[in-house]
C-alpha cells in the first residue's frame, strides 16, 4: 500500500508524542514492562483516529508504521533477507474472494457423477477452497476423527489423509449409551462445536478438505448455518506446494452422504441400508469428489512486521525463540463501525513491543524474533504465511510465545483474574511444566491451561510441530465489537501477564531444552 508524506508527517508527530520514554538504566528480568508503557501502545494502536485496524486499510498501515518504529527504537534488527515494502515487512498474498457464480460438489463414483449445488444438501461453513478447487480429489472415512492413543482411541491409525477429502462423524463414540473415553476427554469431543477441535487436528495432518455427516444436531441448526459463499471473505493465496492451508469444512444431509456411501461394504450409523454400520475408519473405494465454480480474487496488500535480537552464544543464537501477537482487527459487519481491538489484540502487540524491548536490553543465549502478525482474523494467513516460508530455519525454532488477548479476565475467572496459558501441552507437555516453574519463581500469577474458545497463531507453529503457548484473556462480550476499546483494559494485569511472558522468553532462551 502506498505510504504518502501526508500519512507519514502526522504519525512522525505522534509517535514522538506517545512513544514510552527512553529508559537510561533499565533492569533486567522484565522491570522495564510497566503498565504505563503498555497504556500507552493500546491507547495509540487502538485509538479512534486509526479507526481500527483492518487488512487494506489506512490503520493498519498506521499500525505496521508504529511498530516498525518501536522495533527500531528497541534495537530489533530486520530478518535476514528484508522483505517486501519495508525492511521489517513479510509481504503476505491474501486475496479477497467472492464467489461470482455457482459452487457446486461433484460425487464421482463407478455410476457416474451426481452434481450437488451449494447451499441445498452440502454448505460451505468454514475453512479455504482452495485445496479442493478443480481436482477429483479421493475420500477417508475417520468415524469421528478422534487420536486419543493414550486412552485407547485412535481413529486415525492405518490411515493416510494428506490431500484428501475427510468424512467425519460429530460427537464422541458411546458403548451401551455410556462414553467410552473417559468423563473429562469426551466432554471435549461430544459437543457439536468440538467439530473445530477435530478440524484443527485435520489442518496438522493436512486434508484437503472435510465433510461432517448428518446428525440430528446438523439437521435441526441446517437453516441457521450460513454458507461461506454468501460474503466476500479475505483468503490466504499462496500455491506454494509446502503453504499451511486451512482444510474447508463442509456440512452434508443424508442425500450427499448416501451418494458418497453408495456401493461401500461399510457406512457411518444412520446411512445403513443393507450396509454393515461403522466407526472405524477406511478409505472409500471408486469414488471421488471435486469442487467447482469461480471466485473473483482481489488482491490485499497485507503483511507481517517482524525483527530480530541476535542471541549471545556462538553455537545456540542460531536457535529461535518467537514471541508473537496479531496487528490486524475484524472487518467491521455493518457500514459505520470501527472495531478498535484494543483487547483483540492491541494488548498482545504492546506486550511484544516492550518484550522486544527488554530482551534488546540484555539478550538471551538463543535468539529472539518478534512477529506482529496480519491476518489472524482471516484464518491465521499472517502467522501460516511465515511458518511456510520462515525468515530462519522453521526446525531451529525451539517454541513459540503467542500473546493474543492479555489485558482482560472472562466471567469463569473474575475472583482471582486468572489468565489462560494454552496449548503449551500440545507437542510437549514439557513446556507446560517449563511455564509453570517460571511463573511460580517469578510473577506468581494464577493460570489455566484448557479454553475451548482460543484459538490464535500459535496454532500454525503448532501445525508445524513446534511447541507454542498463547496467553489469552479468555472471551468476553466486547470481542469482534466496537466496544473493545482502551479504557476498559486491565493495565495491572496486563502488565503482569507481560512480564511472564518476557520470564518465559528468557528461559526458552537461556535454558536446556528437553524437547531439543
Amino acid at each position: 500500500m502506498p505510504r504518502s508524506f501526508l500519512v507519514r508527517l502526522p504519525l512522525l508527530v505522534i509517535l514522538v508524542l506517545v512513544a514510552p520514554a527512553a529508559r537510561a538504566a533499565e533492569a533486567p528480568q522484565g522491570a522495564s514492562i510497566t503498565a504505563a508503557a503498555l497504556r500507552g501502545h493500546v491507547f495509540f494502536l487502538a485509538s479512534d483516529a486509526l479507526g481500527g485496524r483492518p487488512l487494506n486499510s489506512r490503520g493498519f498501515e498506521v499500525a505496521a508504521q508504529y511498530a516498525e518504529s518501536q522495533f527500531r527504537a528497541a534495537g530489533v534488527i530486520p530478518l535476514p533477507g528484508g522483505a517486501a515494502g519495508g525492511e521489517f515487512r513479510q509481504a503476505v498474498p491474501v486475496v479477497r474472494r467472492t464467489a461470482g457464480g455457482a459452487l457446486s460438489l461433484v460425487v464421482t463414483t463407478a455410476r457416474g457423477a451426481q452434481v450437488f449445488p451449494e447451499g441445498q444438501d452440502v454448505k460451505w461453513f468454514q475453512g479455504e477452497i482452495y485445496p479442493m478447487e478443480h481436482r477429483a480429489l479421493p475420500l477417508v472415512y475417520v468415524g469421528y476423527g478422534i487420536s486419543e492413543p493414550g486412552h485407547g482411541w485412535d481413529d486415525f491409525a492405518g490411515l493416510d489423509v494428506r490431500n484428501k477429502v475427510v468424512l467425519l462423524l460429530l460427537g464422541a463414540p458411546l458403548r451401551g449409551g455410556k462414553p467410552v473415553l473417559p468423563e473429562a476427554v469426551h466432554a471435549r469431543y461430544a459437543p457439536p462445536s468440538a467439530v473445530f477441535r477435530k478440524m484443527l487436528a485435520l489442518v496438522e495432518r493436512r486434508a484437503a478438505g472435510i465433510i461432517v455427516l448428518p446428525s440430528p444436531e446438523l439437521t435441526a441448526a441446517w437453516d441457521g448455518l450460513r454458507s461461506k459463499t454468501l460474503d466476500p471473505s479475505d483468503e490466504y493465496d499462496d500455491p506454494a506446494p509446502e503453504a499451511l492451508h486451512v482444510a474447508s469444512l463442509f456440512v452434508c444431509k443424508p442425500a450427499f452422504a448416501n451418494a458418497i456411501f453408495a456401493g461401500q461394504r461399510r457406512v457411518p450409523p444412520g446411512l445403513g441400508k443393507g450396509a454393515r454400520e461403522t466407526t472405524r475408519g477406511y478409505q472409500l473405494a471408486n469414488v471421488s469428489v471435486s469442487l467447482t465454480g469461480t471466485f473473483r480474487d482481489e488482491p490485499i496488500p497485507a503483511w507481517n512486521v517482524a525483527g530480530l535480537v541476535r542471541g549471545t552464544d556462538p553455537v545456540l543464537r542460531d536457535e529461535y525463540v518467537v514471541v508473537c501477537a496479531h496487528l490486524d482487527t475484524s472487518t467491521p459487519k455493518a457500514a459505520g463501525e470501527v472495531y478498535n481491538g484494543a483487547d483483540d489484540d492491541a494488548s498482545g502487540c504492546a506486550g511484544v513491543l516492550e518484550i522486544a524491548r527488554a530482551v534488546a536490553s540484555h539478550p538471551p543465549r538463543r535468539s529472539v524474533v518478534f512477529a506482529l502478525f496480519s491476518g489472524e482474523e482471516s484464518a491465521l494467513a499472517g502467522s501460516r504465511h511465515f511458518v511456510s516460508h520462515c525468515p530462519v530455519p522453521l526446525d531451529h525454532v525451539v517454541a513459540d510465545v503467542d500473546l493474543d488477548m492479555i489485558g482482560r479476565t472472562d466471567a469463569a475467572s473474575q475472583a482471582d483474574r486468572a489468565h489462560y496459558a494454552l496449548n503449551s501441552g500440545k507437542i510437549t507437555p514439557e513446556l507446560t511444566r517449563l511455564i509453570r516453574n517460571v511463573n511460580d519463581r517469578t510473577v506468581r500469577w494464577p493460570l489455566k491451561y484448557e479454553n475451548p474458545s482460543g484459538n490464535s497463531d500459535d496454532l500454525s507453529f503448532h501445525f508445524m510441530r513446534v511447541p507454542g503457548v498463547s496467553f489469552y484473556s479468555g472471551h468476553h462480550d466486547d470481542v469482534n465489537r466496537p466496544t473493545d476499546d482502551a479504557e476498559k483494559l486491565d493495565y495491572d494485569k496486563a502488565e503482569r501477564i507481560t512480564r511472564l511472558a518476557y520470564e518465559v522468553a528468557m528461559e526458552l532462551g537461556n535454558a536446556a531444552l528437553p524437547w531439543r
